[in-house]
């Protein structure tokens, strides 16, 4: 090999090396940027919320433009409260409604429930209708209900609705 090339090379390295040290190149982490979480609602004492997650088959699909109404009172008397459709996700907008004071749960002696009962009726073409009764919502806090559809053909002989008592007894 020819000493003259491999001098050459040297001179080369050695310049490169000298340039590195009086450039130093910053590294910097790559920004990542994470998706801005929705911000979180802030309900006064007396209001609280509550919202749908509507699926199919064992909570894996979720089913778009289901209609979800909620209301106060029994299925043969029910009053409306409000109603919306369910987005891609299957979900619904947040109902505020109103709830019981906070401080009803901190005194043992009172004798009303420390939170509001609501119904839920969830209608979708193809669907049996399915009935949430007895959803307990609490003053500052959103409930999510979700309610698993059964599809009008394998429902067999039986096409709904179904009806879901969700009433529990909370020890505040």
């Amino acid at each position: 090999m020819d000493s003259n090339l491999i001098e050459k090379y040297k001179q080369e390295m050695r310049n490169f090396q000298r340039m590195s040290k009086a450039v130093k190149p910053t590294m910097t982490e790559p920004s990542v940027s994470k998706p801005a979480a929705p911000p979180k609602q802030s309900l006064p004492d007396g209001q609280g919320s509550i919202s749908a997650n509507v699926t199919a088959i064992r909570q894996l699909y979720p089913i778009p433009n289901a209609k979800v109404t909620i209301f106060e009172g029994d299925i043969d008397n029910m009053q409306v409260v409000d109603t919306a459709l369910t987005d891609q996700s299957g979900k619904t907008k947040n109902f505020i409604l109103p709830t019981p004071q906070k401080n009803l749960s901190l005194e043992s002696s009172n004798l009303q429930l420390p939170y509001s009962l609501y119904g839920m009726l969830v209608q979708a073409d193809g669907y049996v209708d399915n009935i949430h009764l007895n959803i307990p919502v609490f003053s500052g806090v959103n409930s999510v209900q979700g309610s698993d559809m059964m599809l009008l053909e394998t429902a067999g002989v039986d096409k709904g609705p179904f009806i879901f008592n969700e009433l529990q007894q909370y020890t505040l």
